[in-house]
């Protein structure tokens, strides 16, 4: 995990290691949304337009609706620049209160960035603190974790 700042541009500096992710894909585009509000996420292209095909696979369940809707109203494409950084549009920025505030940056998934605000870091590290491990389990297998 790393952490970063909005810059006065608007952009997100991805550490080194993250870059190197970015420099290994066909293209440098990248979609920058949110699809819950909360965390802010870096997705390649290629991860984009798989969950694309999932949104429109399953758009009867209100869940996906819903996180669709986020996606579009909140993201934008953009090019990870020479120096690893992004643009985050402003009505993104606003939304989860990105600016003026150190952030936390992860690979999740293995196909996308998340980037989060303290506040939402902290509920998710409750969650995942208060959370019953057992039960975790079982719904993971049942879904088909491998």
């Amino acid at each position: 995990m790393a952490r970063a700042r909005i810059d006065d541009k608007g952009r997100i500096k991805l550490a080194a290691d993250y870059l190197h992710y970015f420099d290994a894909l066909p293209e440098r585009k990248v979609f920058v949304t949110s699809t819950d509000r909360v965390v802010a996420e870096i997705y390649p292209m290629t991860s984009w337009r798989k969950m694309e095909e999932f949104y429109a696979k399953n758009e009867k369940l209100p869940s996906v609706r819903r996180a669709a809707f986020n996606a579009a109203r909140f993201g934008a494409e953009c090019e990870v620049d020479s120096q690893g950084r992004v643009n985050v549009n402003s009505e993104l920025k606003k939304e989860l209160g990105l600016e003026g505030q150190e952030l936390h940056v992860f690979v999740h998934n293995r196909n996308r960035i998340r980037i989060m605000t303290e506040a939402a870091f902290n509920a998710q590290t409750l969650d995942a603190e208060t959370a019953d491990a057992k039960a975790d389990e079982e719904e993971q297998i049942a879904a088909g974790r491998p």
